[in-house]
């Protein structure tokens, strides 16, 4: 299980875009760009509102959109990892 801040993380979700996220990430994680969130988790059975879920971007705008809409829609679980290289600099993958 991968973690962040040495707390373990269910989901790991980078919300920049698709090109963003090919050019590299951090392992493990899953893009989905902040403009289809929260309705993308929504429709997923296997990610629960109390989910431990890590967000991130490039710079730490999008991430913190992110998370307050997550939060908005009922996930009370989510983490700002703000940019990528921050994020990094906390993360152990699995």
């Amino acid at each position: 299980m991968p973690a962040f801040r040495q707390q373990p993380v269910d989901v790991v979700l980078d919300v920049r875009s698709n090109m963003e996220f090919f050019l590299g990430g951090l392992r493990g994680a899953e893009n989905l760009p902040v403009d289809q969130l929260p309705e993308a988790l929504e429709s997923r059975t296997d990610v629960p509102k109390d989910a431990k879920i890590l967000v991130y971007c490039a710079g730490g705008v999008r991430s913190a959109q992110a998370a307050a809409a997550l939060a908005r829609a009922g996930y009370t679980q989510v983490v700002d990892g703000g940019g990528l290289n921050a994020a990094y600099a906390e993360y152990q993958p699995d």
